[in-house]
């Protein structure tokens, strides 16, 4: 449903909105059944009020899950959260949402600001019932929360309205990023939405380091690949972009709780090497993930690639992680096809923050003699 926008407004008016997992603004509807007691309840310090509809989440486990919260960093917005509640509603291909109250009096919404009242839901909670599962998602979700609020207040927009500071910073031009409150849109893609990439930039940047940790575990849990969690890798990487960090953190007035140098891990070669039995390996060669001698020394590196980069959830195959190297040779070669793309990774284990270089495609028709595409 789109929210038509009435602009011939006299008196304030106040339109309740959800944060979807497109991050889009749509009217509240009820999570959990009025008529559903919790199970358990806390109020934080904060004045926060977690609400647990699942046994597997006690009045203890809710504490624990008070002080996750507060590993995300936070500055005034923190005030405008009420409430965190893990729900027994399973949602397939979903883990939570984020639900927003915003106002404006004018037509053109030019003094939009954010209230108080936001409501992050936690879906799966039978399934999901340790801090370290929902860790991440509870980071996501306050992303959501963080990026609204800060445009709202410092620019009186919306993360749907295209003009904002941070399209500009973001390194999007030229790639098909939506700009919409409405998922029945044509064209709206969830992995493209503005939104969506907003919080999973928190997520990465200002997350806690419980959530950056439980995606880099899921590669080898899941073996799915070097980092799970981030939906939108085919945009330039927000760490190698430290404007777009500046800019949240001038919006907020947040001084940077961590401060790191990471660049782009550019791929600068891929040779063709034979073994001493005739056959033919392949050998990455990257350029370093941080100006920084101290933390690209602790870097870790892998690639990945895939023969087909149509779909966004292609299938992919990647190296072990790496430290301190700046090439990665295969004992095998890569798939002999027309178009592999080649994504490079540094992942730093001490602060848990990653950055990827821009894919790469190479004709690998020749496996002797790999030929780089044109973007």
């Amino acid at each position: 449903m789109k929210i038509r926008l009435l602009r011939n407004l006299v008196l304030l008016f106040l339109m309740l909105c959800v944060a979807l997992p497109g991050g889009l603004l749509q009217p509240i509807y009820e999570v959990q059944a009025a008529s559903v007691k919790p199970v358990a309840t806390y109020t934080s310090p904060q004045k926060i009020k977690f609400v647990s509809y699942s046994k597997a989440w006690t009045v203890a486990k809710l504490k624990q899950l008070s002080a996750e919260l507060l590993k995300n960093v936070h500055g005034e917005e923190l005030a405008y959260l009420s409430e965190v509640e893990l729900s027994a509603v399973n949602k397939e291909g979903e883990d939570g949402v984020a639900h927003m109250n915003y106002s404006w009096t004018k037509g053109d919404m030019s003094d939009l600001v954010m209230d108080k009242g936001t409501k992050i839901v936690l879906y799966n909670a039978n399934s999901n019932t340790t801090i370290e599962s929902v860790a991440a998602t509870l980071s996501h979700e306050y992303g959501h929360h963080f990026t609204h609020y800060w445009l709202m207040k410092k620019e009186h927009k919306l993360p749907s309205n295209p003009k904002s500071k941070w399209v500009a910073l973001r390194g999007i031009k030229g790639y098909p990023v939506v700009f919409t409150e409405d998922a029945e849109e044509p064209g709206y893609s969830h992995f493209w939405d503005a939104a969506e990439i907003m919080a999973d930039d928190y997520m990465v940047m200002f997350g806690s380091p419980t959530g950056k940790q439980a995606m880099a575990n899921s590669m080898l849990k899941e073996e799915i690949g070097f980092f799970q969690g981030v939906e939108n890798e085919q945009i330039p990487s927000v760490m190698a972009l430290p404007k777009v960090r500046s800019y949240w953190l001038q919006l907020s007035g947040i001084k940077d709780p961590q401060p790191l140098s990471f660049k782009e891990p550019k791929l600068t070669a891929i040779t063709a090497v034979t073994t001493i039995d005739g056959d033919i390996v392949h050998k990455f060669t990257y350029e370093a993930g941080s100006t920084n001698a101290e933390l690209a020394k602790r870097l870790q590196y892998g690639v990945y690639w895939s023969e087909d980069a149509s779909d966004e959830s292609f299938s992919i195959d990647y190296t072990e992680l790496v430290t301190g190297k700046l090439s990665i040779q295969l004992d095998y070669a890569l798939p002999q096809a027309k178009r592999v793309i080649i994504t490079v990774y540094a992942y730093d284990p001490k602060t848990k923050q990653y950055v990827y270089a821009k894919r790469q495609a190479y004709n690998l028709s020749n496996l002797k003699k790999p030929i780089k595409l044109a973007q």
